[in-house]
């Protein structure tokens, strides 16, 4: 028969193990955690989603969102040239979301408007 010290032991450990088990899977569930619109745009942008990401972008910018308005101007103002067949450009829904930003004091969106007006 085991040493009672030994059983102990070994449900201690158990315990433990279990313990570390439970806080990794714990964790690993808060890391799967739905991204906010922002990122699901960013997301969908890095992954050469271009109509997704201009139309959550557009979605955010009609929600007062500056940073999502200055990303879907600059990318209705570059249109076809950087996105391909994915995305038509269109000056004049680019320069209402880069005004909108550029309102708020986004400096990019200021450059961009310049660079925009510039062109003319």
């Amino acid at each position: 028969m085991p040493h009672p010290t030994h059983l102990h032991r070994h449900t201690l450990a158990r315990n433990i193990a279990g313990g570390a088990l439970f806080l990794c899977v714990a964790f690993a569930g808060a890391a799967r955690a739905e991204p906010t619109p922002i990122e699901a745009a960013h997301q969908a942008y890095h992954q050469g989603q271009y109509e997704r990401s201009l139309m959550l972008y557009e979605q955010l910018a009609a929600q007062g969102d500056t940073e999502a308005a200055e990303r879907a101007g600059y990318m209705l103002m570059l249109g076809s040239a950087v996105y391909g067949t994915q995305l038509r450009g269109d000056p004049s829904r680019a320069a209402t979301l880069l005004e909108q930003a550029a309102s708020a004091g986004r400096m990019h969106a200021v450059f961009v408007l310049g660079m925009m007006n510039g062109s003319d």
